[in-house]
């Protein structure tokens, strides 16, 4: 939920005319690189702004530090002109709290308690690990192959004090911010967060061409269910794993958290939207049948991806395959670490199908203006061709 209440502020202070949402940010935050400058508000929080992704091994301790870090990023924390192309992005949220703290004049951890969590009772909410720390809270445990779950240790520094994904929080707190947002912005009888705030975040984003599954609104996955359009965030990191759905037309949510990352939790969260909402009526089928790809067209797909993933297309047999080379480490394999064949079933859409799951994996391709592949997006995010 780190990057929906960080949006939730941002936006809130542009109601108040305090920033506009659609003019570069180089207006509010001075010592940016040109090229970061040059991008909107709107880009950050829609993820179009074309900043790559990176889980940043780095933890925010100290007030001052969040400033130093996203000013020290230079041009090529751009893969993507801005507006281009969504793409999944921790850092894009970083910058867009500096943007809170520019504006606000306060510390992004002080602005977001004064403009949410203290006016909605969220009293174990913090960006403060520090403070977090003198709370009662729960470590994240893993578990491998059926032995008995070990607590994470070091605590990750990486989801320590950013914007994007470091709120140390309850159930109890982010279910009064969901109460409050599915009553159109009112808690215990008053107006917490303004209608027209929430109206914004509750909106379903324009699809783009590159986008085939999992588009974000504003941090949170935008999908269907039957016929109601859902917020939805399946997540695990550092041994917590905390699931959420949000469905304001019926004004229905859940939130589970997790701190031994178990999948089965999934089940639970179908179970509950089936019991409110009905059945999920038929899913967006996927082409059984694969289309036809010429040995010249496949090779103008071959090469390798990267943004922090690094996915690598390329031919066997006179076939297209696809083999995640991600450096080993905690963002797991796309591909179950094997290669696998990829079938065409689109106009630059294709599908692979993960041994570890019934379900196929959806990607597309991008051209660039001169016809040759610039991108690869898949899960989330695009990856640029080196």
């Amino acid at each position: 939920m780190s990057k929906f209440l960080t949006a939730t502020v941002l936006v809130s202070l542009a109601e108040e005319g305090k920033i506009d949402l659609n003019v570069p940010i180089g207006r509010y935050v001075k010592g940016l690189s040109p090229k970061l400058s040059r991008v909107t508000a709107q880009q950050l929080l829609s993820e179009t702004a074309g900043v790559k992704e990176d889980h940043l091994r780095l933890g925010l301790y100290d007030d001052a530090a969040l400033g130093n870090i996203v000013r020290s990023w230079k041009d090529d924390w751009l893969i993507a002109e801005p507006g281009r192309i969504q793409s999944s992005s921790h850092p894009g949220y970083a910058v867009a709290g500096l943007l809170i703290e520019e504006v606000a004049g306060k510390p992004f951890a002080d602005v977001m308690s004064e403009k949410l969590f203290s006016p909605l009772g969220m009293s174990r909410s913090t960006f403060r690990p520090l403070l977090a720390l003198t709370y009662p809270f729960s470590q994240g445990h893993r578990t491998a192959g059926g032995q008995k779950p070990t607590v994470v240790r070091p605590f990750a520094a990486n989801s320590v004090g950013w914007p994007s994904y470091s709120l140390f929080s309850t159930v109890n707190d982010l279910s009064r911010f969901l109460i409050a947002f599915l009553n159109g912005g009112k808690l215990d009888g008053r107006r917490v967060i303004s209608q027209s705030v929430i109206a914004k975040l509750a909106k379903a984003p324009t699809s783009g061409p590159a986008v085939v599954a999992g588009e974000e609104s504003y941090g949170l996955a935008s999908a269907r269910y039957g016929s109601h359009h859902v917020l939805r965030g399946n997540y695990a990191w550092a041994g917590m794993r905390p699931l959420i759905r949000i469905v304001p037309d019926a004004r229905f949510a859940i939130i589970i958290f997790s701190n031994g990352g178990s999948r089965h939790l999934t089940k639970t969260v179908e179970k509950a939207m089936q019991m409110f909402l009905g059945p999920p009526g038929k899913p967006e089928t996927i082409a059984s049948e694969s289309l036809p790809m010429t040995q010249v067209e496949m090779s103008g797909y071959l090469g390798t991806y990267e943004n922090e993933r690094v996915m690598t297309l390329f031919l066997k047999d006179s076939r297209l395959f696809i083999r995640d080379d991600s450096p080993p480490g905690s963002l797991g394999s796309l591909t179950d670490n094997t290669e696998l064949p990829v079938t065409k079933v689109g106009e630059n859409r294709f599908s692979i199908s993960p041994v570890r799951t019934s379900e196929s994996t959806l990607f597309t391709i991008i051209a660039g203006h001169n016809g040759r592949i610039e991108y690869l997006h898949i899960g989330g995010r695009a990856l640029k061709r080196r």
